[in-house]
């Protein structure tokens, strides 16, 4: 018997240095995980403001104010570094003066002290040229989702490269503003992989089209690929298939088109008139070949 009644003493005993011992631990990670909790929505907010004055920067078309948002390591998966973007964020404002940014958040996922935040970013803008001794508008437009990589130093948040998973431009001239064109390009291929690349245009019967097909590796300064024009079918679509390069760098699928019009005079008489021009470009990211892969039969 008494050794029963010292065995619960003894459990009586150790109960409650347990139950205190959990209770310490229940109350040490709820302040844990209210500290962490803290200073998460302390770095989105950091970061939120880091986007907000990205753009702000971008619209102003002030380079200078852009650079100090960007880590000196910066890098992009088409391989610019910071100093070769820069090159050619300029010169794509030097052409364009008044294209204009739209950036809206999608996700925030910080890991101490980097973080990624995924973005669906818009750009509009205007631009003249001289065609056949006549000036004619022009209108940029793209679309892309792109993932930035963040890196924080002494509590500041730095963009320190991006990973463009979709990027789709279009420059239109004339009546090629107003008409519907699908460019279909895969997202992703293989070092040296064919694919396929097409376009469709949703032009009425009065309407002749001859373009070209062709991709553009990723290169600074970009180089316009040069491929031979070809007629549209009654269908007004154009396809061809396309050999990814093997220099482990992303391409863009291009399509470049020229658009006439047919006017009926009368009494068998027609003026053909050039009446729009387009060029539409489709990211595709290309993936190298890995030579380290070993599968055993």
């Amino acid at each position: 018997m008494k050794k029963i009644i010292l065995g619960l003493l003894f459990v009586s005993l150790i109960l409650p240095l347990t139950n205190v011992s959990a209770d310490a631990s229940i109350i040490s990670d709820r302040a844990y995980r209210a500290e962490v909790r803290r200073e998460q929505k302390q770095d989105i907010k950091l970061i939120k403001q880091l986007f907000k004055n990205h753009k702000e920067f971008a619209n102003k078309h002030n380079s200078e104010g852009l650079k100090p948002l960007y880590a000196d390591n910066y890098i992009n998966n088409d391989g610019f570094d910071k100093t070769t973007y820069f090159k050619s964020i300029d010169s794509t404002w030097k052409a364009c003066n008044d294209l204009s940014y739209d950036t809206k958040i999608l996700a925030i996922n910080v890991n101490g002290d980097n973080a990624s935040v995924e973005v669906l970013e818009t750009a509009s803008g205007t631009i003249s040229e001289i065609i056949e001794s006549a000036q004619v508008l022009g209108e940029i437009h793209s679309r892309a989702e792109v993932i930035y990589h963040l890196i924080r130093i002494n509590g500041n948040w730095y963009i320190s490269g991006e990973t463009a998973l979709t990027d789709e431009s279009t420059l239109l001239y004339g009546d090629a503003r107003f008409m519907n064109i699908e460019l279909t390009s895969p997202a992703q291929v293989s070092a040296g992989e064919t694919y396929t690349i097409g376009v469709k245009v949703d032009a009425d019967e009065d309407t002749f089209i001859i373009g070209s097909l062709d991709h553009d590796p990723v290169k600074y300064p970009p180089k316009s690929p040069k491929s031979e024009l070809r007629a549209f079918g009654q269908s007004q679509t154009l396809e061809r298939i396309i050999k990814a390069n093997t220099d482990n760098i992303n391409e863009y699928a291009v399509a470049s088109l020229a658009i006439s019009k047919v006017n009926n005079l009368g009494e068998d008489h027609y003026r053909i008139y050039m009446a729009g021009l387009a060029c539409i470009m489709k990211r595709v990211n290309v993936v190298p070949k890995n030579n380290f892969i070993e599968i055993e039969e």
